[in-house]
């Protein structure tokens, strides 16, 4: 990292507030965050398709068809609390049929984690208004040989989560300056250019950072590969704020703002970003603080879901 000279550091933490005892993602104590609390699950649709193909115009298709199942379900949201991403990707997908047969299985465990913030997924259905629940397709293939299932006794598949435990902001000045500023461990930002003219600002900000102790900019958005672990903090939010605290960003609807960021890698395994906007709010007075948003200590959790007695439509 950049060791500034700490003197004339101007970190202010506004706020640290403790909003769940959590103890990990694998549970073990009361206060867990416990999925059924959150989401309630429920299918909307399934469809028998039989299908054969002309062997004259496709030799490989298979003489006796193709039988399927096409089921369409999802999850609707009913509490957002501590909820920061969700990789709607859906995993150990089993399905019974009711007499408890399995005639599907689909693990899909090894894959990467993409995770979005709930309101990247979430449809939209209006100007400003987003439907509260996500869904999926799934199709499960059937031997045509074999009759098919009257109902579906057990559908069962997961999600993977981030929650976060702690939340943090931490506000700095918005103006020049040569002094790196700590914000949080194993983040420190530069801030370049900063400037407020006749209701337009400008900013340019240079941060360094280790990726393994913190996202930084990528807000919204997280990927993770593998056993790759989540950083310490995850950045959530970069707000302009005006002398009575409030959103510029949130004020400036008659305005506009544009933006943009780079980052690459630089020696030790660091990152070095660059982020750079612009913007107009005559109604928002002076922009005086930059302010960041953290989750500090989040961590992914598998949420399973299961579906019971749905029934099949007959041919």
């Amino acid at each position: 990292m950049q060791k500034g000279i700490r003197d004339n550091l101007w970190v202010v933490v506004l706020g640290v507030c403790a909003l769940r005892a959590v103890a990990s993602a694998q549970g073990g104590a009361d206060g867990v965050w416990d999925p059924a609390e959150h989401f309630t699950p429920f299918w909307d649709s399934v469809e028998l398709e039989n299908r054969i193909e002309n062997p004259a115009r496709n030799p490989q298709a298979d003489p006796n068809g193709r039988r399927q199942l096409a089921i369409r379900a999802g999850v609707e949201l009913i509490d957002y609390e501590n909820l920061i991403g969700i990789d709607r990707r859906e995993r150990n997908i089993v399905v019974q049929d009711r007499d408890g047969v399995e005639i599907y299985r689909a693990d899909n465990t090894g894959i990467s984690r993409s995770y979005r913030a709930p309101e990247g997924i979430l449809p939209r259905i209006g100007i400003g208004e987003w439907a509260d629940e996500f869904s999926f397709s799934l199709s499960v293939p059937l031997d045509p040989n074999q009759g098919y299932p009257r109902s579906i006794g057990r559908l069962e598949w997961s999600t993977n989560l981030i929650i976060g435990e702690t939340f943090m902001t931490v506000d700095i000045p918005f103006e020049p300056n040569e002094t790196w500023i700590e914000v949080v461990p194993g983040l420190e930002v530069l801030v370049e250019e900063a400037t407020v003219t006749e209701g337009r600002y400008a900013y340019r900000i240079k941060a360094i950072y280790e990726p393994n102790l913190v996202s930084y900019g990528a807000t919204g958005h997280w990927h993770f590969r593998g056993d790759e672990r989540l950083p310490d903090s995850l950045m959530l939010e970069m707000d302009m704020l005006n002398a009575d605290g409030e959103s510029v960003f949130d004020l400036s609807s008659g305005g506009g703002y544009s933006s943009g960021s780079s980052a690459h890698g630089i020696e030790g395994g660091l990152m070095e970003a660059n982020s750079h906007g612009t913007g107009r709010c005559d109604a928002c007075g002076d922009v005086t603080t930059i302010r960041y948003t953290f989750a500090v200590n989040p961590y992914e959790l598998v949420a399973p879901f299961v579906l019971e007695d749905i029934p099949v439509p007959g041919f």
